[in-house]
């Protein structure tokens, strides 16, 4: 009898330990659950959902928690606004009445390709305002840049003629300037490809760029093509360049 009982008292004390293991089971089970529950609660606080419902602070959140690893920009005038640009298409602006001498029919007539063919003195004299290098990029360009640099930027899409994006260090790589820009200069009869600064050094002498490039005539003598030289901006009646494609 004595036996039976102390085999009665093992087996409650196994059962016992059986139940008190169970209970730290469910115990472990609950407390991990609940953690996991928690975790998953702070990333739907750190996500911020749809980016096309977010607000800045929402984007802000989502790219310094890691969960944007590939940024697109696409940016407008804008962000140029800040440099000091002038704004050439309203009427009234210093910019657009100094051009009236010219009897524009509209302020984007300067850059109507058939116009600037028939006079492209409007566009020299404004370009002279606009050129590259009179202006300092904002620090909406220096944003950008960061991007890059955190190694963040895909691509950089830009409207803007204004070379800020190159001047605030935006590899040429990353960089699409949908509407060119003033880095380089085309004749536009022979397609010859013309230095930057020759181009800038004849607008600032309010010179109208025109082609030197030569070759032999018919009858054995040198022809000067003298075609217009312009800054590689896309004009009204031109295509986009191959590179926005």
């Amino acid at each position: 009898k004595e036996e039976e009982k102390e085999k009665e008292k093992e087996k409650e004390v196994e059962n016992e330990e059986s139940s008190s293991d169970e209970g730290e089971s469910i115990t472990d089970m609950f407390k991990h659950m609940m953690l996991q529950q928690s975790k998953q609660q702070e990333e739907e606080k750190c996500d911020p959902g749809p980016l096309d419902e977010a607000t800045i602070e929402d984007i802000v959140k989502r790219i310094k928690s890691g969960k944007i690893k590939k940024i697109v920009v696409m940016a407008g005038a804008g962000i140029s606004v800040n440099a000091g640009i002038p704004d050439f298409r309203t009427p009234g602006t210093g910019l657009y009445d100094n051009l009236q001498e010219y009897g524009l029919p509209d302020p984007q007539a300067i850059f109507d390709i058939e116009f600037f063919k028939e006079n492209p003195r409007p566009f020299t004299k404004l370009a002279k305002e606009l050129y590259p290098g009179l202006f300092k990029p904002t620090l909406t360009h220096y944003f950008i840049s960061l991007l890059e640099m955190k190694g963040l930027l895909l691509r950089h899409y830009t409207q803007n003629i204004d070379n800020l994006e190159r001047l605030a260090h935006i590899p040429a790589e990353k960089l699409v300037e949908a509407h060119g820009s003033f880095a380089t200069a085309h004749c536009i009869e022979c397609k010859k490809e013309y230095n930057q600064r020759w181009v800038k050094e004849e607008v600032f002498e309010e010179r109208v760029p025109r082609c030197f490039e030569e070759w032999e005539g018919e009858g054995g003598e040198m022809v000067e093509c003298r075609g217009l030289v312009k800054p590689d901006i896309v004009f009204f009646g031109e295509s986009l360049p191959r590179r926005f494609f």
